[in-house]
């Protein structure tokens, strides 16, 4: 009798699905069909949109026309952590879950399966299934002292695989993060002695192909990954001292220049130039923020396209092979239609600094490599 009271307690819980996006109308539509195809009806679903200007609110609506459990919003937002706490506020289900636009629940009864096996967690974690170009790679999340000790080594949970509470998010996520917001708050949770329940079902198929947007956060990523781990485990002894962290950062640098290298290798396989980014984006002139490795690929293959390379900004002016005038970040900048920032972890920094003296658009080698050609 006990366990059936147990089961039909569980099968009473109403869930609050968030997916928060932004420009998004070529991702919106899957994840929100996997959360209408759901097998257990007792949830409801929050859009919250960052005021897009493509067609995802089109889409959201022409939805929500036909699924009375939807309801959204769209306005400005000073990032995604301050989006979610909105949808947060909005929130009335007994657990809330985010589900980013992009991700797709792992299959059509993954809230009938977490409705029962619910036990009364503050938060149950699942597992998550990484979409990659050979497929779903699964990963399993601990709880307990093994959870706790991976939070110490600085290695969090993807938020999307969370089944949080609505008491465990009342303080919602600490905007003082930007990129770290849900590492921070899984730490909080652990340090106010939550309860957690591990849910051995793979929540969600959580999109990772490439890594489009991402590199040019991960000066302030890493930066908060550190403050994260001082702030919650100051004793841990975390092998992590400043020159070993420099080290790390720079492994990371690494990691992402042989990502992106391969990607440039893969688009040339395909005939792809890169100039053809440029031409979509009706830009005829451009700068090259960055003269070394990067900056001169980019200077050979537009060589002679359609693209005019006018200068380089770089404070080492004696690149040989460069043909075109080589200027410093500090000094006088000519007009140009774009300006291209290849140190990409530096992007967001470079950015604000050529703003006060370009009014021209500003993007990373990484938007121009990872941009989807194959719609063109």
């Amino acid at each position: 009798m006990e366990d059936m009271n147990v089961v039909k307690q569980g099968l009473s819980i109403k869930f609050s699905i968030i997916t928060v996006c932004f420009n998004a109308e070529k991702t919106i539509r899957q994840t929100m069909e996997s959360v209408i195809r759901q097998s257990y009806q007792n949830y409801e679903y929050i859009i919250v949109d960052g005021g897009s200007s493509d067609k995802t609110m089109d889409i959201v609506k022409s939805y929500a026309r036909a699924c009375d459990r939807m309801q959204w919003s769209s306005e400005p937002d000073r990032g995604v952590f301050h989006a979610m706490n909105k949808g947060i506020c909005r929130a009335d289900g007994e657990y809330i879950l985010f589900l980013n636009a992009g991700d797709e629940f792992h299959s059509d009864d993954i809230l009938e399966k977490a409705a029962s096996s619910a036990a009364g967690a503050d938060i149950m974690i699942g597992n998550v299934a990484f979409k990659t170009e050979n497929g779903l790679s699964e990963h399993v999340y601990p709880v307990g002292e093994e959870l706790v000790a991976n939070l110490r080594k600085g290695e969090s949970v993807c938020h999307q695989v969370i089944f949080a509470s609505k008491d465990s998010l009342t303080e919602g996520f600490d905007e003082y993060y930007t990129t770290c917001a849900d590492y921070d708050w899984i730490c909080r949770q652990v340090k106010a002695r939550k309860s957690f329940q591990k849910l051995d079902v793979v929540v969600v198929d959580y999109d990772v192909s490439g890594i489009t947007f991402q590199t040019r956060y991960q000066k302030v990523h890493w930066k908060e990954y550190f403050e994260i781990i001082d702030k919650y485990f100051p004793l841990a002894g975390f092998p992590y001292g400043k020159e070993v962290r420099q080290l790390f950062v720079q492994r990371k640098k690494e990691y992402f220049m042989y990502e992106f290298m391969n990607r440039w290798l893969q688009l040339k396989q395909r005939g792809i130039c890169l100039s053809t980014f440029f031409k979509h984006k009706k830009i005829n002139s451009i700068a090259i923020y960055g003269a070394h490795h990067m900056g001169e690929r980019l200077y050979d293959e537009l060589f002679g396209s359609e693209v005019v390379v006018k200068y380089a900004i770089d404070r080492n002016s004696n690149r040989p092979g460069w043909e075109i005038p080589i200027l410093q970040p500090d000094g006088l900048l000519g007009e140009v239609d774009a300006v291209v920032i290849t140190p990409v972890f530096d992007f967001l920094d470079i950015k604000n600094s050529l703003s006060s003296r370009l009014s021209c658009q500003m993007f990373s080698i990484e938007e121009i490599l990872f941009y989807q050609y194959e719609d063109l």
